[in-house]
């Protein structure tokens, strides 16, 4: 016989899976935006105010359900996970809005060269369908190889910044650019970790740090 907090653990995660393939959506169109200089400042603005609006509302449905049902072990862990799961895809819909708008202010990076952006937009693409697959499947394992992806992120970004000061002809502008948008890749995919391990600490009670 199901519980009536059942019903409410249905619609908080049926909000974290919406709230999370929105913020997905909104990563896309950044990598997009920055790859072919295209202007999509106010469909991430306006989706960052949509992600903000359902994290809102997450987090007033778990705060009824604990408030009602006053539940324990798993299920509370899980209630606790979703508003952590939430805050992550905000904070990753606002960076993919930065992505947008530095690009923007910059002007066109089509001189630049972007692999470094594009190689780090497809990881961290792959990370983020992982998590939310970890998420939704409460998977461990798929969850801890997210987290394994975050290494190679974080040595792109510290290849690119070594390369720059080692570098005496390159452009200023691209070089500032890049940066600027690996850095708030870094921070999209550390997110993504930090999502994996929620969902690490759902199904154990505990987090195996890298």
């Amino acid at each position: 016989m199901s519980r009536i907090l059942d019903v409410g653990l249905q619609l908080l995660s049926k909000r974290v899976e919406e709230m999370f393939n929105m913020g997905i959506e909104s990563f896309n169109k950044s990598i997009e935006g920055i790859l072919k200089y295209r202007d999509v400042d106010k469909e991430l603005y306006d989706s960052a105010k949509k992600l903000r609006d359902l994290y809102e509302e997450i987090n007033d449905i778990a705060a009824e359900l604990i408030a009602r049902y006053q539940p324990v072990a798993k299920d509370l862990r899980y209630i606790l996970s979703c508003i952590n799961i939430s805050y992550g895809v905000l904070r990753l819909g606002r960076y993919a809005f930065e992505i947008a708008r530095s690009s923007q202010m910059l002007g066109s990076l089509l001189e630049c060269d972007l692999t470094p952006i594009s190689e780090a937009g497809d990881i961290i693409g792959q990370m983020l369908k992982n998590s939310l697959q970890a998420f939704q499947k409460l998977d461990i394992e798929m969850a801890r190889q997210v987290k394994k992806m975050d290494e190679k992120i974080d040595e792109i970004y510290r290849e690119r910044l070594r390369a720059i000061t080692l570098e005496r002809d390159g452009s200023r502008e691209c070089d500032v650019a890049i940066v600027l948008t690996l850095r708030n890749l870094e921070r999209i995919a550390d997110h993504a970790t930090y999502i994996c391990d929620a969902v690490e600490y759902i199904v154990s009670g505990h987090v195996r740090h890298r």
